[in-house]
């Protein structure tokens, strides 16, 4: 997934939110049309709606807005939300491959980012604040959506986003002890990681990883979380801290591949 930033600078209020306690997962409501459309809509329409990103019918995404700020998408829930537009081919509202792929995998990052369980009230519809039939393939038929009177569709979109951020049944059905996620590691912490090949990342916002490393101790660099739920880590203790880090960080790695030693 690559996400391009394309900022709005109409229908966009600047404002910073307080906190951020849920992902809002829209549908754009305009079968067929891309991301780019849809953003240029937000930029020249005189109606006061505007999203932070749009998921379009191959899987590209734009950020419209920075998912610090808010923007006019989710009604009464704007001020603690991030909202993701979603594209799709048809009046049913399903999504195709590509951008449900896209979906999951920029949900399940805003999640880390934001401390966010996706079963746990981290994720909602536009449909949970108002009632409104968006998106249409996550509401139930009864209510006028698309989805099973179970809503399995709404359902397993939960359940793929946790599965994403390794918080699936999966991971559950490992001793709690090694399976709690957490941010507050340390600078200097030993850290275990337990895959044989461990995605790392160059950056703290790098969309593809640069590399894996193998199982095995490694150390935090410098204690701070960076964006996407990322840590730099390192891999002898005496080097955490040291500058400039570009000498001695081994790169940045997602919180949930982390077991405490």
């Amino acid at each position: 997934m690559t996400i391009t930033n394309n900022y709005l600078t109409h229908n966009r209020p600047y404002t910073k939110r307080a906190k951020t306690t849920a992902i809002a997962v829209h549908w754009v409501g305009n079968p067929g049309t891309s991301a780019i459309n849809n953003r240029n809509y937000f930029q020249t329409t005189d109606r006061s709606v505007s999203s932070n990103y749009i998921v379009g019918l191959q899987g590209e995404v734009i950020c419209c807005i920075p998912d610090a700020e808010m923007s006019w998408c989710t009604n009464q829930a704007n001020s603690y939300t991030v909202s993701i537009e979603t594209c799709h081919p048809d009046w049913t509202g399903a999504f195709g491959s590509r951008t449900y792929a896209s979906l999951v995998e920029l949900t399940g990052q805003l999640c880390k980012k934001y401390g966010l369980n996706p079963q746990k009230g981290g994720v909602i519809r536009h449909y949970d604040v108002t009632g409104k039939v968006c998106p249409k393939w996550f509401v139930p038929a009864s209510k006028g959506g698309s989805d099973t009177a179970d809503g399995a569709h709404w359902k397993k979109f939960l359940s793929d986003v946790a599965a994403a951020m390794g918080i699936g049944n999966a991971a559950v059905s490992k001793p709690a002890s090694t399976n709690t996620l957490r941010y507050d590691w340390k600078q200097g912490q030993a850290v275990r990681l337990y895959k044989t090949k461990t995605q790392l990342f160059s950056s703290d916002t790098a969309a593809k990883a640069s590399g894996t490393l193998p199982a095995g101790t490694y150390y935090i660099y410098d204690g701070k979380q960076c964006k996407l739920g990322r840590f730099r880590i390192t891999t002898r203790k005496e080097y955490c801290g040291k500058t400039p880090a570009g000498k001695y960080v081994t790169g940045y790695v997602s919180v949930d591949n982390f077991r405490e030693i």
